[in-house]
């Protein structure tokens, strides 16, 4: 019996036992990979790395700032020439009456007949002979005599007033119109820009019918004069900024927007600062009232539409 085919077999189980070792090993190696695989920090995105996606995501958070600038008044002081005064002191001359009591002597000569014996006065007393007297007359005349006197004085005193004055000017003011367009139901405001309703479509609109009872509609910059044109007006709590002439006003509501003010009927006084109500029809700048001239007149032209009040009350 021959050893050879033995020898054969026992070779090829050696041979096989390695295979299936090289291949317990190999698999090993292939779940250790596997897990390894699994507890990888990057994660498998499609198109792009991971640094990609932050600086994506970023850019959709970034905010946009647009700064707005207002302006305001400070009113200041300065003297300056107001005049003068000038006192000249003048000397006039007036006649004056005194009364006053003059004597003057006189002189009466009498004859008498009869004797006469001496006396203690005769002159010329010797019989037959001549002689001749002098009587010496006298009289009293005015001497005039001035002499200075005080007669009063005139005090000079320079002092301060005061006066209140409303010193006007105008300011500028930034604001913010929003105009959507397309599909902008992700499109979110917290405010109303400039103060105005927005329709869907982005325009600024205002209820077709019934009295406007807030300014800031008017005021807004999209706002068509022939969309408001003779739409009755009732609003309250309004303040006056300035007074041009004595019919027309700049009234400005909550929001600081201004709306120029023509009063039809009387001749209202208010003051910057003060508080009214108003009632009224918005009437385009084009159909200014006749009335207007000056200041007013070019205040109200200047202006796409104002505001035709029937009627200006103080807020009590």
């Amino acid at each position: 019996m021959k050893v050879w085919p033995e020898i054969n077999c026992s070779k090829m189980m050696a041979a096989m036992t390695g295979l299936t070792a090289l291949a317990l090993a190999g698999g090993c190696c292939a779940t250790r990979s596997t897990e390894h695989a699994s507890y990888s920090r990057t994660p498998a995105y499609v198109g792009g790395t991971e640094e990609q996606t932050q600086t994506a995501v970023q850019s959709g958070n970034e905010n946009m700032v647009v700064p707005l600038y207002q302006e305001s008044v400070n009113v200041g002081k300065r003297e300056v020439d107001a005049g003068s005064v000038r006192l000249k002191k003048i000397v006039k001359t007036e006649t004056v009456n005194v009364p006053v009591e003059l004597r003057r002597e006189e002189v009466t000569i009498d004859r008498q007949n009869g004797a006469t014996g001496p006396g203690p006065n005769q002159v010329l007393a010797q019989p037959f002979q001549g002689g001749e007297t002098t009587i010496q007359l006298k009289r009293e005349e005015p001497v005039i005599e001035k002499q200075q006197m005080p007669a009063g004085q005139i005090v000079v005193q320079k002092r301060f007033t005061t006066e209140q004055r409303n010193i006007q000017a105008e300011v500028r003011k930034e604001d913010i119109a929003i105009a959507k367009h397309g599909d902008t139901a992700n499109v979110h405001t917290t405010f109303g820009a400039t103060g105005a309703a927005e329709s869907p479509g982005g325009e600024v609109s205002a209820t077709a019918s019934g009295p406007i009872t807030d300014i800031t509609v008017l005021a807004s910059s999209s706002a068509e004069p022939s969309t408001f044109a003779n739409r009755p007006v009732e609003c309250s709590n309004l303040k006056v900024r300035r007074v041009i002439g004595e019919r027309v006003f700049v009234l400005s509501g909550d929001k600081g927007q201004d709306v120029y003010v023509f009063a039809k009927q009387g001749q209202p006084t208010f003051s910057p600062g003060d508080k009214v109500t108003i009632i009224g029809i918005v009437k385009p700048a084009s159909e200014a009232n006749a009335e207007l001239s000056g200041d007013a007149a070019q205040a109200i032209g200047s202006q796409r539409f104002y505001i035709e009040a029937t009627k200006i009350e103080p807020v009590k």
